[in-house]
């Protein structure tokens, strides 16, 4: 009788939560990556599509794409990088901003990603790492919004270089800062 009880609590509480879940969102961004094992960095370009789970819980699918130079033994090589992730987000308010009162809204994220790369003069195995992040909303319209994030992947590859049959593993950590728009529906 308990155990019914409180399973009919949970999902009137899960229904309920449901029926109060924030918009979806849909948008694309800038980067920046920086941090970690990143040596030289250009700006990249990506974008996401974010649905609700409910009023503080989403579920985040990105893509981003953008070049960094790897250097050593006095040579330098380009390198573009492609990263698909998911990430579940939280997100809470932080309060009002500015003469207008815009609703500012903070989040944390982690989750996983599926990296490719495309290197000079390598060949590196496409690769899964974990990340986790924070981010700032600020709306400018009733359907859009500007957010800026910085998310830092953990990630472990193998790769081969032209001169030699040797396989080694690399560690390829990096951070990304994102500016960009988001059109909530």
């Amino acid at each position: 009788m308990k155990r019914g009880i409180v399973s009919t609590g949970i999902l009137a509480l899960l229904v309920g939560l449901a029926g109060q879940a924030q918009a979806s969102r849909l948008g694309i961004h800038g980067v920046y990556s920086s941090g970690g094992d990143v040596e030289e960095s250009e700006v990249g370009i990506g974008a996401q599509l974010e649905l609700p789970i409910n009023p503080i819980l989403s579920v985040e699918l990105a893509v981003t794409k953008f070049s960094d130079e790897i250097e050593g033994n006095d040579t330098a090589i380009d390198q573009d990088l492609t990263s698909i992730g998911i990430s579940a987000v939280f997100r809470g308010p932080l309060g009002p901003l500015g003469p207008l009162g815009q609703q500012l809204e903070g989040y944390t994220l982690f989750g996983a990603n599926y990296n490719s790369f495309d290197i000079d003069k390598m060949e590196a195995d496409d690769a899964v790492g974990f990340h986790i992040g924070a981010g700032l909303n600020l709306p400018i319209s009733y359907n859009m919004e500007l957010f800026t994030e910085y998310r830092y992947t953990f990630l472990e590859t193998e790769w081969e270089t032209e001169l030699s049959d040797m396989e080694e593993d690399y560690s390829y950590d990096f951070g990304v800062a994102k500016l960009g728009l988001n059109f909530l529906f």
